[in-house]
């Protein structure tokens, strides 16, 4: 009887460890194109989204460094589309002649449509921001 409580313990322990990651990211090299899948699929869930990149210039280019301006276009799974104009603050751990950002873009989003959704963020500019590395997207999913 031991055993077989052991053995059904093991099995739930290993089935445990099969579930889906509660957290995704891709990071985009510069210059883009910036296009990322995000899988919305559970409806019972909550998504949360940040952006994240690194910055590389002189000290006096990061120091004006303020917000980044993005372009976002959701498309749904059924090519619904919304674009929205949002501005990044370039706020995070600098060195020398780096800085790190992360920053939360949505928390608690609820799609309206589970499925496959495509984000795409178009950076209209990034004069006197320091050289953009890329764009990092992470998914967060909320059960």
């Amino acid at each position: 009887m031991q055993n077989r409580i052991v053995a059904l313990f093991s099995v739930l322990l290993l089935a445990a460890g099969c579930q889906a990651p509660f957290s995704e990211e891709r990071f985009i090299a510069a210059p883009g194109p910036y296009e990322f899948q995000a899988n919305l699929s559970d409806s019972t869930a909550t998504y949360d989204f940040a952006f994240y990149t690194r910055l590389d210039g002189m000290p006096s280019e990061l120091a004006s460094a303020r917000e980044l301006p993005l372009r976002v276009t959701w498309t749904s799974p059924s090519d619904s589309v919304f674009t929205e104009n949002v501005y990044m603050p370039l706020e995070g751990r600098s060195l020398l002649f780096s800085r790190q950002v992360y920053q939360v873009y949505r928390t608690g989003v609820r799609p309206v449509e589970p499925g496959v959704w495509k984000l795409s963020v178009t950076v209209p500019y990034s004069g006197g921001r320091g050289v953009l590395r890329g764009l990092g997207l992470e998914i967060t999913t909320n059960l």
